[in-house]
């Protein structure tokens, strides 16, 4: 053959080779779309992506598409920021595509078999306005009408349902058509009823289900039969965290959760509360999770980070192939979160346990949850308005440990595990890592958590209104709180001005300022804390009727603490004998206990502890130095008003006493400023008697070292407080709170003395 003529057909071939190429063609043109603004198309599945920009002519996309390889596109309008798209079936063939606005809502397709399959669809019979119900249920959401919300929920349910049932008839009825991808991919879908599913797929002709999504839809079916309820668990191994192969088999003897997620997955991470809560719940009932991560290559850090945060403690296996992952392929997850729950023998007994429904199953099946003991389980759901990135906790823990700890929060939800040995105050804020803890005590959520699970609800900007629930100590909490509200109120503008006041102080204070203007600060405490004091007199007065109503309540010996200087010893040793066992053997119980010992061993008819120190001379003194004189203890401090208010009178008794055998010995609560105790021994001119330090010092952790402190034998916690002493060492009379007045000493002093 002429060399010319092999040429020719060779390049005859290799051209109609490439006009074969693309078979097929979507073209359009979008009016209000400049010729700047970009067009894309891209297939759901991943793989295919290209774009195009408008000229006078529209717009035009070529593909090549196989044979029975049609699959759903996605064809997006304009900035890649905005959501306006349109989800398209597309095989071998031709659409047209033309529209008004970017938005491609009032799109019209024509052109051929692709556009009738798509127009068919838009076509059918509809049950409704769904439009206008998600524009309802988006204001109802707006305003918070949770009433009108749940009425449209179910209203969308039950479309949803008369919408399915219609597009069963239109699949039947066009049961020869590949239109009937687009109601089988978007409505009939269902994981939970993928039998039925099977049962319409059998009555459709291979031409409609000669399409990518039909057959994923089969495969799912045929996986469903293998893996659905009741079938035994498909063996699988992958590798854990530390790169370990881990076997479903492992896990023979046990109710495994396989639960499928990734750190990516926003409703995962949200579900993961839930998660955290079953699994403390019932971890010791012979049940455990495994998890599945769909996370990508390259996430591994992210994914170890996920766990961290999440408290997800239990096994993590994943191979990092996202959507690949080979446990999620060999189970036919095509969304997350999913799960499998399998019984001891490895038969999948319920599929997609989400929020409540999976502790109701494990309750069914395992009994009463068994959480370790002390343990509680915080599970938040918060509306993060001020975008806060940790929730912070302060509370006291199992082992008497003062504890300061936080989770990160992601996309409003949190879980936090903590052990307490009883019902106990926690102290908690939202905030962002780097800002210091708030000054404001109305930026603090205070409740009580107790061994169980625990559930925080409301608005991170507004933490005194979080909703907790689950823990009945708590509950009981806010009933007492609500007794005082009214007061509350009324005291909150002082509380507000008494802080500002506060500020002014030290910030005088470590500006250097002279003792005459911090003196003349001072001052103005006192009529702000007279305006304070009827607020306060009606707080205490509802507080401790309501302890004396219900001794026997954590809130009521929580509470009392703040009370023991208030009461008479005989009125405490009273409420404390109504309080149980079990609560007075709970830590806040023997503190009172503890407290009330104390107490009764620095009141009358007790031995006076001694108690030894360096006097303000810098010489030894000790107690028992003073015996064959009475000796009145008087704990004061220089920064106590009252203290310094009383010490001229004091100043009297002592010069009236002192030659019948009467002797001072003064005790200031000043150990981290001797010169303020002795600056104020000096201008009040009490230095005629003795003087010590209350002997409190700071341990090197940042605590409080009470092994010499002298307040502490004696059971004072209020300034100024005074204890007489007799002349053989034993207590005859106490002057503070609940116990006598300084008039009540006067007249002991009168009658011991005869004078």
């Amino acid at each position: 053959m002429n060399k010319y003529l092999i040429l020719i057909a060779y390049v005859t071939v290799v051209m109609q080779s490439f006009a074969q190429k693309n078979n097929t063609f979507v073209a359009g043109n979008i009016q209000d779309l400049s010729n700047a603004e970009w067009i894309y198309l891209s297939s759901m599945r991943g793989g295919y992506k290209d774009s195009t920009q408008q000229n006078d002519n529209g717009f035009r996309f070529e593909l090549d598409i196989p044979e029975g390889e049609g699959d759903f596109y996605i064809l997006r309008a304009g900035k890649q920021d905005k959501y306006n798209t349109v989800f398209i079936y597309l095989e071998q063939g031709k659409l047209h595509v033309s529209s008004k606005t970017a938005s491609l809502k009032d799109a019209k397709f024509s052109g051929g078999n692709l556009a009738k399959y798509y127009n068919l669809f838009k076509n059918r019979p509809q049950a409704g306005d769904t439009e206008e119900l998600y524009t309802q249920f988006a204001e109802a959401q707006k305003n918070n009408d949770t009433e009108k919300l749940k009425t449209l929920s179910a209203k969308m349910t039950e479309q949803r349902n008369d919408q399915k049932q219609l597009d069963k008839t239109f699949v039947l009825k066009h049961k020869s058509s590949p239109a009937v991808v687009y109601p089988l991919f978007f409505t009939l879908r269902d994981r939970d009823n993928l039998a039925e599913l099977g049962e319409i797929l059998d009555q459709l002709t291979p031409k409609a289900k000669n399409s990518v999504p039909i057959r994923a839809i089969e495969y799912s079916i045929k996986t469903d039969k293998l893996t659905g309820i009741g079938r035994t668990a498909l063996p699988f191994s992958q590798a854990d965290t530390a790169g370990n192969i881990v076997s479903i088999n492992d896990f023979k003897g046990k109710y495994v959760l396989i639960d499928f997620w990734a750190s990516w997955c926003v409703p995962c991470r949200v579900e993961n509360p839930n998660v955290v809560a079953a699994f403390e719940q019932y971890k010791n009932k012979n049940f455990t999770v495994l998890g599945i991560s769909f996370d990508n290559p390259g996430q591994r850090n992210r994914w170890i980070q996920a766990i961290h945060d999440d408290n997800l403690h239990w096994t993590q296996l994943s191979d990092l192939k996202g959507w690949k992952n080979e446990v999620g392929v060999l189970y036919d997850i095509k969304s997350i979160p999913s799960n499998l729950l399998i019984d001891p023998n490895g038969v999948i007994v319920a599929k997609n346990l989400k929020g409540a429904k999976l502790e109701e199953k494990l309750h069914e099946l395992l009994g009463k949850p068994e959480l370790e003991t002390g343990t509680f389980v915080i599970k938040g759901a918060v509306e993060n308005s001020n975008k806060a990135t940790h929730f912070y906790t302060r509370y006291e823990n199992a082992d008497g440990q003062s504890v300061s700890d936080s989770v990160p929060i992601f996309d409003g939800v949190f879980s936090y595990i903590g052990k307490v040995s009883s019902p106990t105050q926690m102290m908690a804020y939202f905030g962002n890592g780097h800002d210091a803890a708030p000054n404001s005590y109305e930026q603090y959520l205070i409740c009580y958590v107790e061994p169980g699970v625990v559930s925080l609800s409301g608005n991170t900007t507004m933490p005194q209104e979080i909703t907790v629930s689950g823990s009945k100590t708590n509950d009981e909490y806010i009933l007492f709180n609500n007794l005082i509200k009214q007061e509350l109120d009324a005291f909150k503008p002082l509380n507000e001005e008494y802080s500002q006041l506060s500020a002014a102080y030290a910030r005088l204070k470590k500006e250097g300022a002279s003792e005459t203007v911090l003196e003349a600060k001072l001052a103005e405490f006192e009529p702000l804390k007279e305006r304070m004091a009827p607020y306060q007199k009606n707080i205490k007065e509802k507080q401790l009727n309501y302890i004396r109503q219900n001794p026997n309540s954590y809130i009521s010996v929580g509470q009392l603490r703040y009370y023991v200087s208030s009461l008479s010893l005989s009125e405490l040793q009273n409420i404390y004998s109504q309080v149980g066992p079990t609560i007075k053997n709970s830590k806040m119980g023997k503190e009172i206990g503890e407290e009330i010992a104390k107490l009764k061993a620095g009141s009358p008819g007790s031995p006076a502890k001694n108690f030894t120190g360096t006097d303000i001379n810098g010489k030894p003194l000790q107690l028992t130095d003073y015996r064959g004189n009475y000796v009145l203890l008087d704990f004061w401090a220089s920064w106590c008003v009252p203290c310094r208010k009383g010490n001229p009178h004091l100043l009297k008794l002592y010069n009236k006493y002192k030659k019948k055998g009467f002797e001072i010995i003064g005790i200031s609560d000043d150990d981290r400023n001797h010169e303020a105790w002795k600056k104020a021994v000096d201008q009040d001119q009490i230095g005629v008697w003795k003087h010590v330090l209350r002997g409190m010092k700071m341990d090197p952790n940042g605590g409080f070292d009470r092994s010499e402190d002298k307040s502490e034998y004696y059971g004072v916690h209020t300034l100024p407080t005074k204890v007489l002493i007799d002349p053989h060492g034993v207590i005859v009379g106490r002057y503070a709170g609940g116990a006598g007045s300084d008039a009540d000493l006067d007249a002991k002093l009168k009658e011991i003395f005869n004078y």
